[in-house]
């Protein structure tokens, strides 16, 4: 419950104002209580706030260069930590206000750690301190909240690129990657940028080996029948007679506008690769891949 009761000894919420340029700071205070401490005993004479800056250390130096007021009481500790969240989730990305390290997030105009690196010291003790420690559920779940919809830079994504180069994944992982696909369906406009990447990229000798392997099962083979031998003039198209509609010729006439046919221009330029053969060479070649 929200109090006004600062002679007792309950945690407390406070303001602190500079003078000189009327920066502000809001902050919660429990510890007095193991002290036995009302909030009018405590604050501005034993404790002078708890930024880390500078600010607070200013205070305490020269009080009378600040105004200073006690705000609530609490009953409990959470109550006022609450409080406090509540209150700093309004004002930390004001300029006017010290609060950059409050709840919900560090916000810094110019992160405090920007062109700085860590020793090889420092990395191996936050490797070491990370090993073996796996995000529970509910962490992982927020971490995938806060990551969708953004979008990496063209630097970000050539770096991973480059990390993923030359790794191979356990079966495990690639049982995981492949259920995780598994019925979706990428856009028309993700297929058109797939298709566009893969243009012009030169097959290695190894893809061509197996692309020849796969094509050698779909061949015809010596004593093999085709399905439709001795069928000739009983079997009727399951498409003789019929007509499409009008809105699927629309459909058709639509998808076909502004599409080149890959061999306009090129009459009298181009040779059949099958020119001169025969019918049984052909096959042969087929055959040989």
């Amino acid at each position: 419950m929200k109090t006004k009761e600062f002679d007792k000894v309950k945690p407390y919420t406070y303001l602190i104002i500079r003078k000189s340029d009327n920066m502000k700071y809001h902050g919660v205070r429990y510890g007095n209580i193991k002290f036995g401490r009302s909030p009018r005993e405590d604050f501005g004479k034993k404790y002078f706030g708890s930024s880390a800056g500078s600010f607070c250390g200013e205070f305490k130096l020269n009080p009378r260069n600040f105004i200073f007021k006690l705000l609530w009481t609490f009953d409990k500790s959470d109550e006022a930590i609450q409080h406090e969240k509540k209150i700093n989730q309004k004002i930390y990305k004001r300029k006017d206000w010290i609060n950059k390290n409050a709840f919900p997030a560090i916000y810094n105009e110019v992160h405090p750690l920007l062109g700085k690196k860590h020793s090889k010291e420092s990395k191996l003790k936050i490797s070491k301190s990370l090993t073996g420690k796996k995000a529970s559920l509910e962490t992982r779940i927020k971490l995938s909240k806060m990551r969708r919809g953004r979008r990496l830079s063209q630097s970000h994504v050539q770096n991973i690129r480059k990390g993923n180069t030359g790794v191979k994944r356990s079966l495990e992982t690639k049982l995981k990657v492949r259920l995780a696909n598994l019925g979706k369906k990428a856009s028309k406009e993700t297929r058109l940028k797939m298709s566009e990447m893969r243009k012009g990229v030169p097959k290695s000798e190894k893809h061509k080996a197996k692309l020849r392997k796969h094509l050698k099962k779909l061949m015809w083979k010596k004593g093999n029948e085709p399905w439709n031998k001795g069928k000739k003039g009983l079997q009727v198209a399951w498409n003789k007679g019929k007509k499409f509609s009008l809105e699927s010729r629309m459909k058709m006439s639509l998808s076909h506008k502004g599409h080149v046919p890959w061999n306009k221009g090129k009459k009298g330029v181009q040779v059949p690769w099958n020119k001169g053969f025969k019918l049984k060479q052909i096959n042969e070649r087929r055959m040989d891949g």
